[in-house]
């Protein structure tokens, strides 16, 4: 998507709980951002990663092909780290998070490339990220009634993709040692989160530990707002809400960087 030739370029890892593929209102939301961008003199292209969905392909495999889609995209195609940006949301973000780690400390599973970067990326966009597996948060109890996603659906998610997955700071970001999140190789992250998600506790509590060790973090917390809502809006043709205009926002002021 977006133009390939351009200098700046988008790398999207799509939501779905690594059991669902990427939905029209992921391509709609980010057609939606590029042209918000362009009307501000920012032009980029973007690339979606089609990762391989549990059970067919356990955790690490999405891993290893998202540092393959950052790899090719700066050794074949030529991008600066400095002008690219990573964006997901709920799984994507875990995913783009995840990333970020490997590139930090390499993954110890041989199947993952290894890949190291000559400058920092120009910025992580996280918008509801699933980053914790449990469900023992008092969120998941206030907002029950409010979320799409419930705690009996991520459950059973999480067992299909860390069924024979070791806990660690790449699988479970809660998991990171202190001090692990200044070292990621990212200039800025932005961290999204609706106040009406089941995780809303979890994300939350994690921005909170990555922005005490990052200058340059934004926690974006919207009130009556589910999870990852921006896709689900685009999806049903709704005009964008309060997180998507958050997002739009820290894309241009990243981009123009």
């Amino acid at each position: 998507m977006g133009n390939p030739n351009a200098e700046k370029l988008m790398i999207y890892f799509p939501g779905g709980a690594y059991c669902i593929p990427a939905l029209p209102g992921h391509f709609d939301l980010v057609n939606a951002l590029t042209t918000d961008l362009k009307k501000n003199n920012q032009d980029l292209g973007v690339l979606f990663l089609a990762y391989e969905l549990v059970p067919h392909a356990p955790w690490p495999r999405q891993l290893a092909q998202g540092v393959a889609l950052v790899q090719y995209a700066i050794e074949v195609l030529g991008k600066r780290p400095s002008n690219i940006i990573l964006q997901g949301d709920s799984s994507g973000a875990h995913l783009a998070l995840a990333v970020l780690s490997h590139l930090t400390e390499a993954h110890p599973h041989d199947s993952i490339p290894t890949l190291s970067l000559s400058e920092n990326l120009l910025g992580a966009l996280l918008l509801s990220p699933w980053i914790y597996f449990g469900t023992d948060h008092e969120s998941f109890r206030t907002n029950a009634d409010k979320d799409a996603i419930s705690a009996k659906s991520l459950t059973r998610w999480a067992q299909a993709l860390f069924s024979n997955a070791d806990i660690d700071k790449y699988s479970h970001p809660t998991e990171a040692p202190i001090g692990w999140w200044k070292l990621l190789p990212v200039e800025r992250i932005f961290i999204g989160v609706g106040g009406d998600e089941v995780l809303l506790d979890s994300i939350i509590s994690l921005a909170h530990k990555i922005k005490a060790e990052r200058p340059d973090v934004l926690i974006s917390r919207v009130p009556r707002e589910f999870h990852a809502e921006p896709i689900t809006d685009f999806g049903l043709k709704l005009p964008p809400g309060v997180q998507f205009q958050a997002m739009a926002a820290w894309l241009n002021q990243t981009f123009s960087r």
